[in-house]
């Protein structure tokens, strides 16, 4: 038997399971929203944007299952203490004409690869394209942003692991990925924050409204920043909704057209229903 592997943290491998696990999960909303949002657009450039943005999110679901196999595999090999044993003939020595059994570095290093992979394919789900730039932003942020901390953390731990197993080159190999992670997380995820420090007070009808009026993604978006910013109901202009959502201001101005359209905002620019006042007790 080969002992030469690490066993000060045989954690390591099953923790970066089971971030495997949460980044898989939360990848579901993502896609279920972008498919809605492929089947509703007309605008057939923009609607190939956003399939491809689905094929690929598919794409990195399905790698991320293998990689999962991979971790488990390299941690089952290492618990059965299971490091590439030869065949033997009849006096004893190695056999080399039969393979041998399971390698958990090699493994190990494969896995490190499909975590890779996933981060990669995510980049180009979310590489902004010359014409419709504000498509590459999550839909979700907040499980976008678990999904590519979970992808981040599980890769960190591989790389704790190979780094143990005195791996150094493909520690390094790796380190940029990790940066592109965060990279990804900073500037897909980005919420808009509240302004002031007044809470903002929804009128269950405005839910029921949104939900009815069959409205797209884009109404959708200046709905939301005009929820967000209903501090002192100012009217924000066209250009400043374009600049904070990535979208173009024609594309603007069509949604707020829209939401008048259908009532839901007033005539001077402001969302129905949404007011400030003090936070609930």
């Amino acid at each position: 038997m080969d002992d030469r592997h690490p066993t000060a943290d045989d954690t390591r491998l099953p923790r970066a399971v089971t971030h495997l696990v949460t980044a898989h999960e939360q990848l579901g909303a993502e896609h279920k929203t972008l498919v809605a949002e492929a089947e509703g657009t007309t605008a057939q450039e923009r609607r190939g944007t956003v399939h491809r943005m689905v094929d690929r999110i598919t794409q990195a679901g399905c790698t991320l299952t293998h990689a999962v196999h991979a971790l488990a595999t390299a941690h089952g090999l290492r618990a059965l203490k299971i490091d590439r044993q030869y065949s033997r003939d009849a006096d004893g020595r190695d056999y080399s004409p039969l393979p041998c059994l399971g390698d958990p570095s090699e493994t190990l290093y494969e896995a490190a690869g499909l975590i890779d992979e996933v981060a990669q394919t995510l980049h180009k789900a979310y590489t902004p394209t010359r014409k419709y730039p504000g498509l590459a932003r999550a839909r979700h942020p907040r499980q976008m942003e678990t999904a590519l901390a979970s992808l981040r953390a599980a890769l960190e731990l591989v790389c704790d692991d190979l780094a143990a197993d005195q791996d150094d080159e493909a520690v390094n190999e790796y380190a940029p990925t990790l940066k592109q992670l965060t990279e990804l997380k900073d500037r897909v995820c980005r919420t808009v924050p509240t302004q002031g420090a007044g809470h903002v007070l929804v009128s269950t009808d405005l839910w029921g409204s949104l939900l009815e009026a069959g409205i797209g993604h884009a109404e959708r978006d200046v709905a939301m920043l005009l929820m967000v910013r209903a501090s002192g109901q100012q009217q924000l202009p066209a250009g400043e909704i374009a600049a904070q959502l990535s979208y173009e201001q024609s594309q603007v101005e069509q949604a707020l057209a829209k939401l008048k359209e259908v009532g839901l905002v007033r005539e001077d620019g402001t969302l129905q229903g949404v007011r400030s006042g003090s936070a609930p007790a």
